[in-house]
């Protein structure tokens, strides 16, 4: 294992420039530069998928400059550099258990990968220590009225923020069962809840809206009208993308409030990943395939990965890239996680047996030490290399 862990380290680089073996087409040639200022206006003016100053301004949204002002002092801390130099290959369960009283639609670790935290139907956010190979209980966080959909811990400190079916999105202290805020104000339920810039929470939801919130006063400040169902979001700086139900991916920039590029998807958009360094998306979708999308690239260069047998299993399935973005990772219908190599496209491992239902989520430790999968039958399965 550790020599196979080795050629993937080898490997590595030359996965930067590997040829993709599906493409969105070629954009035509920009034109002459002009000012700054002028081409910000024009930018707005259209969303066409093969404008070269709007591909341009999206990699500014995941490429700034940092430390040139307060709120990019503010994003740097929001959004951290992940440190895992090299995620290992999960190949057995350590620890196996009946983790809700109904099914589990999510899971994530916190960035030190001792924490986890599970989201269920049974409304509970449960927080559990990862010792030793091992899950052990730590709290159950109360206040939802329905199940939980969405979970996301707080780069910034002790706080974890989820969504729910009742129409909400909760924060929480880690060491208090009882929600600090209380996000109310859309229709339908809340799919997806995400921190983003200057103390704001970023929501989506069925009722075809996205929210920007203020933590501090605990309102809505901003409501996106979107074409569908929201069904994920990713933020990043002053960048929201948000999967839809619509069969696309559009990218806002909450400066204007707009949306500024449509990406068309591959089916019902059920997960949305982003990879550490921001240059790649991942989409799973309910056409049992999925894609990952270079953001650097002026055509949206983009890679499917397929297995026989996976299926996703929900309209709300999670797939993940790993910490090292050399992997990708989602749960099946026939209860196995199946791992992909990017650099090769190839299926790397599948991991069957622990789950007797469809997995819902997955999630790898920032470290790269672990995963953790979770299925609609209350069972959470802890994974690792040895």
């Amino acid at each position: 294992m550790n020599t196979r862990n080795e050629r993937r380290c080898r490997a590595r680089e030359a996965a930067r420039s590997k040829v993709t073996v599906e493409t969105s087409g070629s954009a035509p040639t920009s034109r002459s530069s002009s000012p700054r200022r002028e081409s910000e206006r024009r930018l707005f003016r259209s969303a066409s998928a093969t404008s070269p100053r709007i591909l341009t301004s999206i990699r500014a949204l995941f490429q700034r400059r940092r430390g040139q002002s307060v709120s990019s002092l503010q994003e740097d801390q929001l959004f951290p550099v992940g440190v895992c130099l090299s995620a290992r290959l999960p190949v057995r369960a350590l620890h196996v258990l009946e983790a809700h009283e109904q099914g589990i639609n999510a899971v994530r670790f916190n960035s030190s990968s001792e924490l986890l935290a599970t989201g269920g139907t049974d409304r509970a956010v449960k927080l559990w220590d990862v010792r030793a190979g091992s899950l052990t209980h730590r709290a159950t966080l109360d206040g939802s009225t329905e199940g939980v959909t969405c979970i996301e811990f707080d780069p910034k400190g002790p706080r974890v923020l989820a969504a729910s079916y009742d129409k909400s999105a909760l924060l929480w202290r880690l060491d208090d069962p009882v929600p600090k805020v209380t996000l109310t104000g859309h229709s339908r339920r809340v799919t997806a809840a995400r921190f983003g810039l200057n103390l704001q929470v970023v929501t989506g939801s069925a009722d075809r809206t996205v929210r920007l919130w203020d933590l501090q006063r605990a309102c809505c400040v901003q409501v996106v009208e979107v074409p569908s169902y929201c069904s994920d979001l990713i933020c990043t700086g002053y960048c929201i993308i948000s999967g839809h139900y619509d069969s696309k991916i559009r990218v806002w920039d909450t400066r204007a409030v707009r949306c500024i590029q449509e990406l068309p998807a591959h089916g019902k958009v059920t997960s949305l990943d982003i990879s550490p360094d921001h240059c790649h998306l991942l989409s799973c979708c309910r056409d049992d395939c999925l894609q990952l999308i270079d953001l650097r690239g002026r055509s949206y260069e983009r890679v499917c990965f397929r297995a026989d047998g996976f299926k996703c299993g929900s309209d709300s399935t999670k797939a993940v890239i790993s910490p090292d973005g050399c992997f990708l990772a989602a749960g099946s219908a026939d209860g196995a996680v199946y791992i992909w190599n990017v650099s090769t496209g190839n299926l790397e491992t599948r991991l069957p047996d622990k789950h007797s239902s469809s997995i819902s989520a997955v999630s790898w430790s920032p470290s790269g030490e672990y995963v953790v999968s979770v299925d609609l039958s209350r069972r959470a399965v802890l994974w690792r290399d040895v």
